[in-house]
């Protein structure tokens, strides 16, 4: 992990801490389930590596002429704890759409109420621990919407509080809306595969603007930046967040499940229409097609399918090809940050460093 998160992600770490610690009485007040998921809402954000928190804070020093003060390290340490849980809800629903029992090395949050269920002999456990894991994911959900809203701005700034509570709504909107056609796509509806362009401007809002743009934007809001800056920075950060998804569909295949903390394999067993497949089917010719046809979806995929598929995709030269893609886009995100007018200073001179590490971090990244 580079040394700017990990400096920073205690402030982040002791926001999440500190706004659970004042809802857990609230939650605890409605149900005693509310408070048991405060503290399950606490571990579960805490084990992540809160990349999507810090980068409130580097968006903000990117376009900042000093370096933030203590009172604004607090507006941003929370800000970036509303992006974590925020983040927290979509992994939550993500691992029920996707049927992963894995997450952050433990149990996911629906399996752990699906092992509650049993334990207290509950009826359907199954269908009674996704039940109460959308509901977890829609407590983080809205947690993460109340912190924004209540960020502790002076007076004179409360727009920019409600300007990012505003932007983060309609962001995730997008982020819902892709992850039907992800779903969908998955299933086979609508005919024939994607294309690449459909598959890569699914990553855009589906992973590309939530993972990074949003984050790096609400801390360029907080910064008061002007639009043609920021809109510099939208495009870097949506740029940068397609490299991210596309290294997940790499290591989805490719990684190891105790660096992962979550099972490799599922974008095969769910038949995620990814731009890796894409490539790996396009390279294909029979009778491996036929073969990769059997594999991808089947609901009994093995280690001896993964393995098939990883030998595929190194020899028809899919991955090579996926990893060439990377470079590329993480080429147009640096480009989107040098035109970027930057204030003077060293503030937004050192976020800049830490930006293009980020990218470099982005195509190495093992987790």
């Amino acid at each position: 992990m580079l040394t700017y998160f990990q400096q920073g992600r205690p402030g982040v770490a002791q926001a999440i801490r500190d706004s659970l610690t004042e809802f857990s009485p609230r939650l605890a007040a409605v149900s005693p389930m509310g408070e048991q998921w405060a503290s399950r809402l606490n571990a579960y954000a805490q084990s992540g590596k809160m990349i999507r928190g810090m980068l409130v804070r580097l968006g903000y020093e990117l376009c900042a002429t000093e370096a933030p003060d203590a009172a604004m390290v607090r507006v941003l340490d929370r800000a970036g704890a509303a992006m974590e849980f925020f983040q927290a809800g979509l992994l939550i629903h993500d691992d029920i759409m996707d049927r992963d029992t894995l997450r952050r090395g433990g149990g996911t949050v629906h399996t752990q109420y699906e092992q509650d269920a049993l334990k207290d002999a509950t009826a359907d456990p199954a269908h009674h621990g996704l039940s109460l894991g959308m509901c977890a994911g829609d407590i983080a959900f809205f947690l993460g919407f109340h912190m924004l809203a209540a960020l502790p701005l002076p007076p004179e700034a409360q727009d920019r509080a409600r300007r990012v509570t505003a932007f983060s709504g309609e962001e995730l909107c997008w982020v819902g809306v892709a992850q039907m056609q992800d779903v969908q796509n998955g299933a086979g509806g609508g005919g024939a595969d994607p294309s690449p362009e459909h598959i890569l401007r699914l990553y855009r809002y589906k992973t590309g603007r939530y993972t990074f743009a949003m984050p790096l934007m609400v801390g360029a809001m907080l910064a008061n930046t002007p639009p043609e800056p920021l809109k510099a920075l939208e495009q870097a950060g949506e740029t940068l967040g397609v490299v991210f998804q596309l290294k997940d569909d790499e290591l989805g295949i490719f990684g190891e499940t105790d660096q992962l903390g979550k099972r490799a394999g599922s974008d095969i067993r769910e038949n995620k229409k990814t731009l890796l497949r894409h490539f790996l089917f396009a390279a294909a010719a029979d009778p491996l097609r036929a073969d990769l046809q059997q594999i991808f979806g089947a609901a009994n995929l093995d280690e001896a399918g993964c393995r098939f598929v990883r030998e595929a995709m190194e020899q028809t030269g899919a991955r090579a090809k996926l990893r060439d893609t990377m470079t590329r886009y993480a080429q147009e995100a640096s480009a989107h940050i040098a035109h970027m007018d930057a204030p003077p200073g060293a503030c937004a001179a050192a976020a800049r460093a830490v930006f293009a590490e980020l990218t470099r971090y982005s195509i190495d990244r093992n987790a």
